[in-house]
């Protein structure tokens, strides 16, 4: 399930703006540590419980243990991606975000669903390690990198953008192509893929990061 980024910030601040937003889980109580860290393994384990009816329903939970655990192939890793102290859950299929990609944050009390996305093949989400979220989107000969911080109450707020354009489908289009932007300004390849690399595919989480369930 996708939602609209309500709010926007310059790209050219994100470093510094998520390296403020996000914190260690160093920085999270003892106590709230532990019962995040429950609350993340009992649902690993296929416990939906601790959701809302209204999660379980918006996301399609009950789907979670008997279609996508059962079937294997998954990792998690723990990451604070609003900066209130305590890391949320991450969890893709193994190196693949566009088969299955989903966020679970513990609010002290009980889990919420931040995102949940087993159908877009051709859509995936995915951490950097600054605790910004990518939403990449490929079609058609192009691709749109979205930047987004989550807030405290799951809402995400963009925080930058890439689109590039490689190739024509269908080939008579009238769109230019080779076409880069970056914040929806047109820019040109260089540019694009040293921004793209610096902020995006070198800030990726490395393998070892993911932990296999």
């Amino acid at each position: 399930m996708k939602r609209i980024f309500p709010c926007f910030c310059l790209l050219a601040g994100l470093l510094v703006m998520a390296g403020c937003h996000n914190t260690t889980a160093s920085s999270q109580s003892n106590n709230g540590l532990e019962a995040a860290q429950a609350a993340y393994t009992a649902f690993l384990s296929g416990d939906i419980s601790q959701f809302s009816a209204s999660d379980t329903e918006t996301w399609g939970l009950t789907s979670w243990k008997e279609t996508i655990l059962a079937g294997g192939n998954l990792e998690y890793t723990y990451l604070d991606l609003d900066g209130d102290g305590t890391d949320e859950l991450l969890v893709q299929y193994v190196d693949s975000p566009e088969a299955f990609n989903g966020v679970f944050h513990y609010d002290g009390t009980a889990l919420q669903c931040w995102q949940f996305d087993p159908m877009e093949g051709s859509n995936r989400d995915y951490p950097l390690q600054n605790g910004t979220m990518v939403r990449q989107y490929d079609s058609n000969g192009a691709s749109t990198y979205t930047l987004f911080l989550y807030g405290t109450d799951g809402e995400p707020a963009y925080a930058g953008s890439f689109f590039s354009r490689e190739e024509l489908i269908p080939e008579n289009s009238d769109l230019p192509c080779p076409y880069y932007e970056i914040n929806g300004e047109e820019t040109d390849k260089s540019t694009f893929e040293e921004q793209l690399n610096l902020l995006v595919t070198t800030q990726r989480l490395s393998r070892s990061d993911w932990t296999a369930i």
